[in-house]
C-alpha cells in the first residue's frame, strides 16, 4: 500500500463520518430546509466517494455513476425547492 492509498483511504474515512452527520441532518433536521441542504451535501459527499474509490481502483467505468448520481441530487435538490416554495405561498 502506496503513501498515495494510504492518503485517499484517510480522506474516504472523513467522508465516510460527514456522511453519517449528514445523513443524521437529515433524519433529525428541524425544518425542511434543513433537511434539503443536508440532502444535497449528502450527494456531493456520495460523489466524492465514488470519485475516490475510482481514484484508488482506476475504474473508470464508475464514472457514469457519479455523474448520474449528481445528476440525481440536483434533481432532488430542484424538487424539494419548489416544494418548499409552493407552501410558502
Amino acid at each position: 500500500m502506496t503513501l498515495f492509498t494510504m492518503i485517499i483511504a484517510g480522506l474516504m474515512g472523513v467522508v465516510a463520518i460527514s456522511m453519517i452527520l449528514c445523513t443524521a441532518r437529515l433524519l433529525m433536521g428541524p425544518s425542511i430546509p434543513d433537511r434539503a441542504m443536508a440532502f444535497d451535501t449528502l450527494m456531493v459527499h456520495v460523489v466524492a466517494l465514488v470519485a475516490l474509490y475510482v481514484v484508488i481502483t482506476d475504474q473508470l467505468s464508475l464514472v457514469d455513476a457519479i455523474l448520474v448520481v449528481a445528476v440525481l441530487g440536483f434533481l432532488g435538490t430542484v424538487a424539494i425547492s419548489r416544494y418548499i416554495e409552493e407552501g410558502r405561498s
